[in-house]
């Protein structure tokens, strides 16, 4: 894959499988997503062009291909079950497809989405007014701050990981990603430096907090007046138990850029008819970053049981070697407890923590039960 993220790219029919009860439909599997065809459409070892869940495809395109009527609300690739078989995406002969034709050497991988003006669909941030003291004014963000790191779906990786492979496998929670840090500051003021000069090493680092892309506040510039994650952060007094942990680590090691924790704040009103049962908002802690690197998962476990953080940490479903029956024991029908409702589905870590070693496995059900019920999206 050219581009791990990808939600349109050039791939090979691997098999096509019959579909049991089905007289004019089939089953085609492109790397690790697959597909209901027309029977008899396509074959083995036909390069294709392959939409998948959550590509947002322009009308016109869409219509030129004849697929507008499959697609969700909002043009997107939506995940269907027929015949008791999953269909998780598009795949188009690029021969349908005109801006395609002058390219005849398309390699296996490549990615097609700003060529065909295709994107991958991303729930719209909300935003509120940086207030402080009736204040106004452009916030700056701070590059120690890291974003987390995005990881690819496992269906555009499907050989990630094989059987000598040892993994954590966590439960992916359905809310919105927070982030709360303490970081080096981007620039220290005058009386920063004064501070400093009279032994307080502490000052220049300060707390942080935002959501998955937006950084709400800092303690240098002043915080939104109110929002879930800051609401989440007082709930479970973060700010002073990651200036305990920082101060803990600092007497023992050079802390470097910060430490970050990522999490999941999820409960009532944040995902539409997706709640957990919940009466409040939780927030459950998934990964930790020390002087801008990522901890191994059963470290970040360990930071979050500490007495210092004493936060709980998303489910851990497995520990020891992967297997496919294992990530499928796992994905598939698992429900919350006490529901009918899907989980959303898992993410798989190797052990060592390495980040090109990553991937979220979606459950279908939970795609095709989020359309039905209009369950927010993940953001």
């Amino acid at each position: 894959m050219e581009n791990l993220n990808s939600v349109c790219y050039v791939g090979v029919i691997g098999e096509i499988l019959p579909i049991e009860g089905a007289d004019n439909i089939e089953l085609a599997l492109v790397g690790g997503w697959q597909a209901i065809t027309k029977k008899g459409e396509y074959s083995v070892g036909d390069k294709v062009v392959v939409a998948t869940t959550d590509a947002v495809i322009p009308v016109e395109l869409s219509d030129l291909m004849g697929v507008t009527n499959y697609l969700r609300k909002g043009q997107r690739v939506r995940t269907v079950k027929l015949r008791k078989v999953y269909s998780e995406c598009l795949i188009m002969s690029k021969n349908t497809i005109p801006a395609l034709r002058k390219y005849p050497t398309l390699t296996e991988g490549e990615d097609l989405m700003e060529l065909l003006g295709i994107t991958k669909y991303e729930p719209p941030v909300k935003m509120v007014e940086m207030s402080v003291g009736g204040r106004k004014f452009k916030y700056h963000q701070n590059p120690n701050f890291h974003v987390y790191y995005k990881f690819p779906n496992m269906k555009n990786v499907p050989d990630m990981f094989n059987e000598e492979d040892e993994v954590c496998i966590t439960r992916k929670l359905h809310g919105t990603n927070a982030r709360y840090g303490i970081v080096r500051k981007k620039k220290l003021s005058i009386l920063d430096k004064i501070r400093r000069w009279f032994g307080n090493q502490w000052v220049e680092y300060e707390y942080v907090y935002g959501s998955h892309n937006v950084e709400k506040g800092s303690d240098s510039q002043g915080f939104y007046d109110t929002d879930v994650w800051r609401e989440v952060a007082d709930k479970y007094q973060i700010k002073d138990k990651l200036w305990h942990l920082a101060k803990v680590l600092g007497s023992i090691q050079n802390i470097g850029s910060g430490i970050i924790i990522y999490g999941e704040v999820y409960g009532p009103g944040i995902q539409k008819n997706y709640d957990y049962g919940l009466k409040e908002l939780e927030f459950a802690m998934f990964d930790i970053s020390i002087n801008g690197e990522y901890q191994r998962a059963e470290t970040a476990k360990t930071y979050a049981d500490s007495p210092q953080l004493n936060l709980l940490y998303v489910p851990v479903l497995h520990y020891g070697f992967w297997s496919q029956e294992i990530q499928d024991k796992f994905t598939f029908n698992n429900f919350i407890e006490g529901t009918k409702v899907p989980h959303e589905g898992i993410v798989i870590k190797d052990s060592s923590g390495r980040r090109e070693k990553v991937a979220k496995v979606i459950n279908p059900d939970y795609l095709i039960y989020g359309e039905k019920h209009d369950v927010g999206d993940s953001h």
